[in-house]
């Protein structure tokens, strides 16, 4: 039985860490919210006062962040972090949130999933353990022998699938924010990868909203791809992203001031106002990238012309030779391509770096 008067927002991330979590539990936070743990790290939060069963239909056709109706909340949100067990920045943004929440200091508006997204790895302080999660989407964890982090893949996909089904039939807005820190250093060290289909192409509010959070620049992609983000994108129509947020460090060492700016702006969309708003009244504009080819290893001849602390966004001109790999070669073909996530120790057959242009 849980304690009625323990908040399971405040305890949210503590549970985890010392591995107190009990999954298939439910109740009335004392702040009025109704949270469901679907598994371990993982909270469907409802807000207080709003009907589940309400007819949201012309708050759910709207796009431009308005306030939420009367008579119900407007998105189906997921805020998802600690899909890599050392990113900690993201996690302690989340456990903010969700205390505040708890104290009373913000007011829940919106229905929203919260997913720390690796509980081993977060705590053994590692990116993973057995695969990188965040390559296991999309049906990917099939094609890998059964594991904890595989299970949890598919576990998070019967989730996500369950949440985005609502719980009265109305079609409401659905949006994914996945927060990461990056591994090695960005010429912009706050970017946001923007999956969209080509039936479903991101809209550019979305994009007005990720410049108001402080996001320096984008990168657009309609690459298929095994991320949680493409998933909630291609699979649900979700307005989706993967937000890397300055660099790994551990927990209780990040500069939580230099993510002042998405705080701020998940804090507006989640108490029912718009992402894109920001308080001092700022328009922002974040550059605008789209990505051009991924580099793919295909063999263990692969090689990688970059060194091995090129830092995201790294520009190079048309006709240079970036990667090797056998009879293969990978040219700049545009005037100018930048590289993001250049890593040439990953497996064959995945991508050892993006190459972007200007939008």
């Amino acid at each position: 039985m849980t304690d009625a008067k323990r908040s399971a927002l405040r305890h949210w991330l503590s549970d985890v860490r010392e591995s107190r979590d009990h999954p298939h539990d439910a109740g009335i936070d004392p702040c009025g919210v109704r949270w469901q743990r679907h598994a371990e790290g993982v909270l469907e939060l409802t807000p207080p006062g709003l009907a589940a069963n309400a007819d949201t239909s012309d708050a759910s056709d709207s796009s431009d962040g308005t306030s939420p109706s009367a008579a119900g909340y407007r998105y189906d949100a997921i805020l998802s972090c600690g899909i890599h067990g050392d990113e900690t920045a993201p996690i302690e943004i989340v456990d903010g949130i969700l205390r505040d929440i708890a104290d009373g200091k913000l007011t829940l508006r919106e229905r929203v999933l919260v997913v720390l997204g690796n509980p081993d790895a977060v705590r053994a302080g590692k990116r993973y353990l057995e695969y990188d999660l965040n390559r296991l989407f999309q049906g990917a964890h099939a094609k890998r022998a059964e594991s904890p982090v595989v299970q949890r893949a598919r576990e998070l996909e019967v989730i996500v699938a369950q949440f985005f089904a609502g719980v009265d039939g109305v079609r409401r807005q659905r949006r994914h924010v996945d927060m990461h820190t990056a591994i090695r250093a960005s010429l912009f060290p706050r970017f946001a990868v923007v999956p969209g289909t080509p039936e479903r192409p991101p809209q550019a509010t979305w994009f007005d909203a990720l410049a108001a959070a402080d996001i320096e620049a984008t990168m657009r992609t309609e690459q298929p791809s095994v991320t949680f983000s493409y998933y909630t994108c291609a699979r649900f129509g979700a307005e989706s992203c993967t937000l890397e947020l300055g660099k790994v460090a551990p927990f209780g060492e990040n500069r939580l001031e230099d993510f002042a700016g998405i705080d701020a702006a998940l804090r507006r969309w989640l108490s029912g106002g718009d992402m894109a708003a920001r308080d001092d009244g700022q328009v922002l504009q974040a550059k605008r990238f789209r990505v051009a080819a991924e580099i793919v290893r295909r063999t263990d001849a692969f090689v990688l012309d970059v060194p091995a602390d090129t830092p995201n966004f790294t520009a190079y001109p048309a006709g240079t030779v970036l990667a090797r790999d056998g009879e293969n070669t990978y040219t700049v073909s545009h005037p100018e391509e930048r590289i993001v996530f250049p890593n040439p120790n990953v497996a064959n057959g995945l991508r050892a770096g993006v190459m972007v242009v200007p939008e």
